[in-house]
């Protein structure tokens, strides 16, 4: 196995990994929602990824310093943070889901059109065909929902920006610059999500509205910051190792996370369409597992 197959095998790893485990933040924001703003818990959710991030400080002494990248690279996630925990907040998890799952297919399209990839035939079954078993297992109702559904769909376009940049600005796969990218990249966040709280507080927005957390509620904070953390420094690490377009597809086997959380939390028992979904899903990423690297650079 040569070098490049390495990166990409590592790369479709790591990505697997960390999608598995985002839908256990939103899980969190969710139930939190019910209690706090959305606009506080995605501050929550930045400060307390800087704090799990901040002592590698300590570990690594070159981390670089913040750059004008890291503050456009926080404005995307945090816009991505506040419409997802938004749509949350008025959506059924399962159609947040499914709406966001656009996101692959935009980024697709954003990692042709600015980083110059060649999007293979298998690349696009893998997309297209991840997102129709998506929306044969979630089987969202827009009509139900109106307008709120939109917040998902921007929170898609702000995140395919967000990875797209990452994959522009992280060239080297050594986890220190995953590490360094996330710590400075957490710490932007928090400064946009500050500013929007501040903003949001003095003209009586909802969304910015503050309660001080009590009890569990702290703990759960930290719990959806850590997962944060962890789930996006994985991300960052797969996309210096890996195409974007080949990394999209993978992103659609968050739906196996979210339907075992609906299973263990809600008691929500898969029927046949969710079992037909997930095999479509598994075939549409086959397809691109098994594409060869040399199919995709000319």
């Amino acid at each position: 196995m040569n070098e490049l197959d390495l990166h990409r095998r590592q790369g479709l790893i790591l990505m697997a990994v960390a999608v598995l485990s985002i839908p256990m933040a939103d899980t969190i924001a969710k139930w939190l929602s019910t209690s706090l703003s959305v606009g506080e818990i995605a501050w929550f959710r930045f400060v307390y990824q800087t704090l799990f991030l901040l002592p590698l400080l300590g570990f690594y002494r070159h981390l670089g310093r913040p750059t004008g990248d890291h503050l456009w690279l926080g404005m995307l996630i945090a816009g991505a943070i506040l419409f997802l925990f938004w749509g949350l907040a008025h959506l059924p998890l399962a159609n947040n889901i499914a709406l966001f799952f656009i996101e692959p297919l935009i980024l697709v399209v954003f990692s042709a059109v600015f980083l110059g990839e060649r999007i293979t035939t298998r690349r696009w079954i893998g997309v297209i065909g991840g997102l129709v078993g998506a929306l044969v297992i979630l089987r969202p109702n827009w009509s139900a929902y109106g307008t709120a559904s939109l917040l998902p769909i921007a929170a898609a376009t702000c995140f395919a920006a967000y990875l797209t940049v990452t994959r522009a600005r992280i060239r080297t796969p050594k986890p220190r610059d995953a590490l360094a990218l996330q710590l400075w990249v957490g710490m932007a966040a928090g400064l946009v999500m500050s500013a929007f709280l501040l903003i949001g507080q003095s003209n009586d927005w909802t969304i910015a509205a503050w309660q001080t957390p009590v009890g569990a509620q702290w703990l759960w904070l930290a719990a959806a910051g850590g997962l944060a953390a962890f789930a996006h420094v994985l991300i960052a690490m797969a996309f210096a190792r890996s195409d974007a377009s080949l990394l999209a597809p993978l992103q659609y086997l968050e739906i196996f996370g979210a339907t075992l959380l609906g299973w263990l939390v809600f008691a929500e028992w898969p029927d046949a369409f969710t079992i037909l979904g997930g095999l479509v899903i598994i075939a549409s990423g086959l397809v691109v597992v098994r594409e060869r690297p040399v199919d995709a650079h000319p």
